[in-house]
Formats: C-alpha cells, structure tokens, sequence
C-alpha cells in the first residue's frame, strides 16, 4: 500500500505501508481505517491511498527513490493551499 499525502498543491509525500496483503480487498479494508484516520488528524490535506501488487510498488518506490515527485490522480487542487513563494 502506498499514500500519497498533499499538504499543499505543491507538497506531496509517499508514504510506503510495507504490510503484506493477501488480495486487493484485504488491503483496501485496511485502507478505510488509514484514510478516516489521514482525514481526522490533517482535515486540510488531500491524500490518495493506493493499493499495488508487489511489482507495481516496487516500480513506485523507485520512481521515488530517483527523485520523482509524488502526485495525485485525481487533484482537487481548489481544496488545498497553496505555499507562498
């Protein structure tokens, strides 16, 4: 499982949850809890979690690890803040 976590439009972070889940479904119940409790401790952030097969997540890890950028899918960036410059 993978967070991406948006304090600001500009300020994204991936968070990696290393927990081995035994299908899609048990890590998306695992999931709900994670994004109540994303939403209750940083009601103004935007956030996705993503549930990813081992190859897909390592791909990801990766892409973070050489110095891309998280981002989000689906942006509501009119919600979040911007930083100030």
């Amino acid at each position: 499982m993978v967070m991406i976590i948006c304090m600001t439009v500009e300020v994204c972070t991936a968070m990696f949850d290393d927990t081995r889940f035994y299908g899609y479904d048990a890590c998306y119940e695992s999931s709900r809890s994670v994004v109540n409790y994303m939403q209750e401790m940083y009601p103004d952030s935007a956030g996705e979690v993503h549930c990813l097969t081992d190859e897909e997540l390592a791909v990801y890890r990766e892409f973070i690890d050489q110095g891309g950028k998280p981002q989000l899918k689906n942006p509501e960036p009119a919600e979040l803040p911007k930083t100030e410059a």
